[in-house]
């Protein structure tokens, strides 16, 4: 007997759990209710009734969800099997008991409400028999499900709540790839891809408002758009539609819209499913979005979540297309809205101050002002030396150092000799040996011998004059006087070179002169004779009045420009310190320019360049 009882409550309890978790859609969790309820009742027929109003106001009761699930016309109606006062009883206390309304059974009612409360519901169950005894149990079994459908709504909000926050994350996501675009084309490339992946869309369309009217600037997944196809048409048309109704259009539409572009745009794409939202920002229309899917039509928590999207992404878009507009309507547009409105010029005293103002600011503009082309500059020489080894070997000796002065014929290093002397002496016995090898043979009367040894003889004396040069010219002398600006041997004795490799620059102090590298934008206005002024590093105090002397006709790369270089020579005595490579900054004279010219002609050439044809 224990294990009779024991059972049906362990059910109901396993029951009410699983209505406590419940996650599906409401209508299943009406049904749901019913059946465990009716189960933990011992019942043979749930029914869950909804309270509702019809048009003149009289309340009605209409059935929801039953267990076992019967047609609803099989249903009985409410007042046909429970009391009004069992109702009213079950409305004062939460759980009422009492018999059917025929007599053949008796009914649990548990009075319900969602929404906090402005939905009405009642569960009646039907439990077999028409004794009161059991009605205290009864109520007992039924109370505890009161709570589940407020609990279920509880979970159903939390979870719209977390959906919710999730989409107006995925929004600022958005956003915030729309910001990071460079251009309006870019960002709508970047919406309508977003609004493909996240919901699984074939296509995604955005057009925008134009002064000829709606434009396709953007579909998914496709760098460039085709404007004059009959595809790009009917979605610029489909967009219309919407804007022009004020709604948005679901195809297959319903009869209150009218979606002709959307039904000529399925006939030819056979998309499934499409939705179109307008863009709008107030009264002002900006374009429209239009979606395609095959899978399943668009859900209301996916339209909701797009028009969230729109609304987030809007703003950035229309900022990112009035940039994208010409730009002496952009620069007005921005001048005017930075302007103060007490400056603004709105008053007929205001117009002729603003009037006034303008030619003022011109004549400042037509003014010609002196124009200097900047350019790098470093102080060369013509007379340079590379002084390198003579042979390979070692240095052994070193007297030039950076900076000395040297005179012409001075020494600058010397190469180690000793092998060198060993190899003469070497050289200066064979020679002896074939010398006396030679007349040997001539007293012997061996010619060819005698012929042989005199060949060894001329062999080993052109030996020796090799050895010999290497050692005259074993002491690397500076071939011009001047200053030594590269090499110090001295650092490196021992050191092993080879035959050529410089050791010791030396470059000449007299005949200086100064080399710019003049942009090749520039070079066309620069003029032999120009007055040039020079700046120095290493003297940014003083100012040298120079001469343009010649204009080098081969280009070279600098610092990523094309350069030409242009000599430019002092007037007077050169300064004793100045030494080659020495870098400054000219500026070279080529006469007057208006003030106009000298701000906008980079731009005015950047723009001829461009736009010639």
């Amino acid at each position: 007997m224990s294990e009779q009882t024991h059972n049906p409550a362990q059910g109901a309890r396993r029951g009410w759990q699983e209505l406590a978790e419940f996650q599906g859609a409401p209508q299943a969790f009406w049904a749901q209710l019913a059946h465990q309820a009716t189960q933990a009742a011992a019942g043979e027929l749930g029914v869950v009734y909804l309270r509702q109003r019809d048009e003149q106001g009289q309340e009605a009761w209409s059935a929801m969800a039953s267990w076992p699930e019967l047609a609803r016309e099989k249903l009985p109606a409410l007042f046909d099997s429970v009391a009004a006062g069992v109702l009213a009883a079950a409305r004062a206390a939460g759980v009422g008991v009492g018999p059917a309304a025929n007599g053949a059974w008796r009914v649990g009612v548990l009075a319900l409400s969602v929404e906090a409360g402005q939905h009405e519901l009642v569960l009646v169950v039907h439990v077999p028999g028409a004794d009161a005894g059991g009605d205290d149990a009864l109520r007992f079994q039924l109370a505890p499900f009161q709570c589940l459908p407020r609990l279920y709504e509880h979970q159903r909000r939390q979870h719209t709540d977390e959906r919710d926050n999730a989409r107006l994350v995925q929004a600022i996501e958005l956003l915030g790839r729309i910001m990071e675009s460079d251009s309006f084309e870019r960002a709508a490339l970047v919406f309508v891809n977003d609004l493909a992946e996240r919901f699984a869309c074939e296509s995604v369309a955005i057009c925008w408002r134009e002064r000829t009217g709606l434009v396709l600037r953007a579909l998914s997944h496709a760098d460039k758009v085709e404007r004059r196809t009959e595809v790009s048409q009917l979605l610029e048309e489909a967009g219309q539609e919407a804007l022009d109704q004020g709604c948005e259009i679901a195809w297959p539409a319903s009869a209150q819209v009218i979606a002709r572009a959307h039904q000529q745009y399925a006939d030819l794409q056979l998309p499934g499913h499409l939705l179109t939202l307008p863009l709008r920002v107030g009264e002002a229309q900006r374009g429209a979005v239009t979606l395609a899917r095959r899978r399943m039509p668009f859900t209301a928590a996916e339209q909701w979540a797009l028009r969230l999207m729109c609304e987030v992404a809007l703003p950035a878009l229309t900022l990112l297309h009035a940039d994208s507009q010409a730009l002496p309507k952009r620069l007005w547009a921005h001048v005017w809205r930075s302007v103060p409105e007490r400056f603004k010029a709105l008053t007929r005293d205001g117009r002729r101050l603003a009037q006034t103002l303008a030619i003022g600011t011109a004549a400042v503009l037509l003014m010609p002002l002196p124009y200097w082309v900047n350019a790098g500059a470093i102080i060369k020489t013509d007379a340079m030396a590379y002084v390198g080894a003579p042979f390979d070997g070692y240095l052994e000796k070193g007297q030039a150092s950076l900076g000395a002065t040297v005179n012409s014929g001075d020494v600058l290093f010397e190469m180690a000799t000793r092998e060198l002397a060993l190899e003469r002496a070497s050289v200066l016995a064979d020679l002896a040996q074939y010398a006396r090898e030679a007349e040997k043979r001539r007293a012997s009367n061996q010619l060819p011998e005698m012929q042989i040894a005199e060949a060894q003889a001329a062999q080993a004396a052109a030996r020796l004059k090799l050895v010999d040069f290497r050692l005259e010219t074993a002491k690397a002398k500076s071939p011009i006087a001047g200053i030594v600006i590269e090499g110090e041997p001295g650092k490196n004795l021992g050191g092993a070179v080879r035959r050529g490799d410089t050791v010791v620059k030396v470059a000449a102090v007299q005949g200086l002169y100064v080399e710019a590298a003049v942009d090749e934008r520039d070079i066309g206005r620069v003029a032999i004779g120009a007055s040039t002024r020079l700046t120095l590093l290493a003297d940014t105090g003083k100012t040298y009045r120079m001469r343009t002397t010649r204009i080098v006709p081969a280009a070279s790369v600098k610092d990523g420009a094309n350069t030409f270089p242009v000599r430019i020579e002092l007037q007077e005595t050169l300064p004793e310190w100045w030494r080659p490579g020495m870098s400054g900054v000219v500026k070279i004279d080529v006469g007057l320019r208006p003030l106009v010219w000298i701000v906008t002609h980079r731009l005015v050439d950047y723009l001829s360049l461009l736009l010639w044809i």
